[in-house]
């Protein structure tokens, strides 16, 4: 560990991951949507583990992409940018399998974020179309009674 990449990296990684937690807990106090959804809003157990799972997604995700951010902000020879990347791609992995993903997964995160998006949008839209078609039954019986009970009267 005495080797100046290795401690770059490391150090490097630990604030990563801070920035990436500090914005967990401002997300949580903060109400970000995917979070509310899938903690008090959504009554489909199904559609509130995808708004989970889009969100620790988007949170897993956020650490490569705060990664990559250093590696563009910061002047560091290309030889030496290949040594910290793949320190930094070793300790993802990890992180990411500790989340019970796959390495490969990690790549395929904004692929996935993509598709529960339109998993979730899709329910929205048929919640929203069964609210609707309920609404329309509702009043229909509502204006039906009222003809039935004016039909009595005469």
């Amino acid at each position: 560990m005495n080797d100046t990449r290795e401690i770059f990296a490391l150090v490097n990684f630990i604030e990563i991951t801070r920035e990436c937690r500090r914005q967990l807990v401002e997300d949580v106090l903060n109400g970000n949507p995917d979070l509310f959804r899938f903690l008090f809003e959504d009554k489909n157990e199904a559609v509130r583990q995808l708004y989970k799972k889009r969100y620790e997604l988007k949170w897993l995700e956020a650490h490569w992409l705060k990664c990559k951010k250093l590696f563009d902000d910061t002047e560091i020879p290309v030889a030496t940018r290949r040594e910290i990347l793949k320190i930094f791609l070793r300790w993802y992995q990890k992180f990411v399998t500790a989340w019970g993903y796959t390495s490969t997964d990690a790549f395929f995160f904004n692929a996935e974020i993509e598709s529960l998006g339109v998993l979730i949008d899709t329910n929205q839209r048929w919640t929203a179309q069964l609210d609707q078609l309920q609404m329309s039954f509702l009043r229909e019986t509502k204006l039906l009674d009222r003809e039935i009970e004016e039909a009595k009267r005469l």
